[in-house]
């Protein structure tokens, strides 16, 4: 008689032993180059200012003066407070120092990586569980994003966790989590609002049901606005924010002295030059040849495919927008895999349908018996290639930045002007 008790607790055994050895890659990896790779760049200073300064004085602004804040702390930085805030009271236990700071972000990047193989499991299977989690691990700009204390890895967090709870249909909690994702990093995550207004409404059922979830879901998200209007209540008081921040939207790099027209004319030949949007360009065309090879992908997936749709373009131009800054694309990267994880088998029974067609005298029954093996044999090969590949490139050939600049400052600093600190 089959224990199924028993097969579930070696299952579950299995997959903390996997995750374990996961986290713990993640971990070593990261603690050789944690404060040097990548550099501690101007962006994420700001983040760390604004944490500090929460920590010490309760506001979450920059100071530019002695006993002097700028008064602009709500658009000064790019990561919101899902980040910024916890981040204070990691230097309240830990103390202030750029090495907190980073191993701060490795939780995030922990808990990312559990939250990605759980909500895969339930939603897409182990499968796609297992070796989505291995893809992520291995892929650089997971460490480039991550590491540094900015708002991609957290809002693409709680964009996984309410993209469950938006499958589960409890909108309440999904809206939410995506207001927490949205106010990560607003110029990464404000697109999936337009996503999700197109899932609720290609939902199917009863326009006014239709209408219903998505009234809970946007009044939902918007309770995550709600610390951010406490906290900057002095700053809308003031009037003004909301053109400064729409204004932001149209050109970011306005003060730079750059147009968004300039920016789109320079980025578009990274579209077939960059080798990372080349890679995903293949794996997108995977996405898009299984789509028409097996349409019950559609049905399948509706939501997931509706939502990438939306959200990929737009996100998209936003890159092309910027100075070409690849962080943007973190998140639709990350789709994309999903994508090209659920699609791989559909994929892989092509390939097999065309190099191995069924032989003459062969049960129909065996036939696809032996073809769905076979099917199976290869999706799992390109993924290991895959892995391979990207822990190659991890390990050898990834751009992540390094710097020793601030910390021989910091050496310098203390050195000759003790007294000062």
């Amino acid at each position: 008689m089959v224990n199924f008790q028993s097969i579930l607790k070696s299952q579950r055994k299995i997959e903390w032993f996997f995750l374990i050895g996961v986290l713990i890659f993640v971990s070593v990896y990261s603690a050789v180059t944690l404060t040097t790779k990548p550099a501690y760049w101007y962006d994420e200073a700001i983040n760390v200012e604004l944490s500090r300064n929460f920590a010490d004085f309760g506001k979450l602004d920059l100071i530019i003066a002695p006993n002097t804040f700028s008064g602009a702390g709500a658009t000064v930085g790019s990561t919101g407070y899902p980040v910024t805030l916890p981040l204070a009271g990691f230097f309240k236990l830990f103390g202030f120092g750029l090495a907190q700071a980073r191993v701060y972000m490795l939780f995030w990047m922990s808990a990312c990586i559990l939250s990605l193989f759980f909500v895969a499991k339930r939603l897409w299977g182990p499968r796609v569980a297992y070796f989505g989690t291995l893809l992520f691990a291995t892929f650089a700009p997971f460490y480039g994003n991550g590491r540094s204390v900015m708002g991609e890895i957290p809002g693409f967090l709680f964009f996984l966790l309410s993209f469950y709870f938006f499958e589960k249909r409890k909108f309440l909690v999904s809206g939410i989590l995506l207001g927490l994702a949205v106010v990560s990093k607003p110029s990464v995550f404000v697109f999936l609002i337009p996503a999700y207004t197109l899932a609720v409404l290609f939902s199917g059922g009863a326009w006014k049901s239709r209408f219903l979830n998505l009234c809970k879901l946007g009044a939902s998200s918007l309770l995550a606005l709600v610390p951010w209007l406490v906290i900057y209540s002095g700053e809308i008081s003031r009037g003004g924010l909301a053109g400064n921040i729409i204004a932001h939207f149209k050109n970011p790099y306005s003060e730079a002295g750059a147009s968004a027209l300039q920016n789109i004319a320079h980025n578009l030949p990274t579209l077939a030059t960059s080798t990372t949007l080349l890679y995903f360009w293949v794996l997108l065309a995977g996405v898009v040849a299984a789509l028409f090879f097996e349409r019950t992908l559609l049905r399948e997936h509706r939501y997931l495919l509706i939502l990438s749709g939306t959200y990929l373009p737009l996100v998209l131009f936003q890159y092309l927008k910027s100075f070409g800054y690849l962080r943007y694309l973190i998140a639709a990267e990350f789709l994309v895999f999903i994508l090209f994880l659920i699609s791989l088998p559909v994929l892989a029974r092509w390939i097999v349908s065309f190099c191995h067609p069924r032989e003459n005298g062969d049960p129909v029954l065996d036939s696809r018996l032996r073809g769905n093996d076979r099917a199976s044999l290869y999706a799992v090969t390109i993924l290991i290639v895959m892995i391979i590949f990207q822990t190659v490139h991890l390990f050898w050939f990834s751009d992540l930045f390094p710097s020793e600049k601030t910390q021989k400052t910091i050496a310098y600093i203390s050195r000759e002007y003790p007294q000062e600190l």
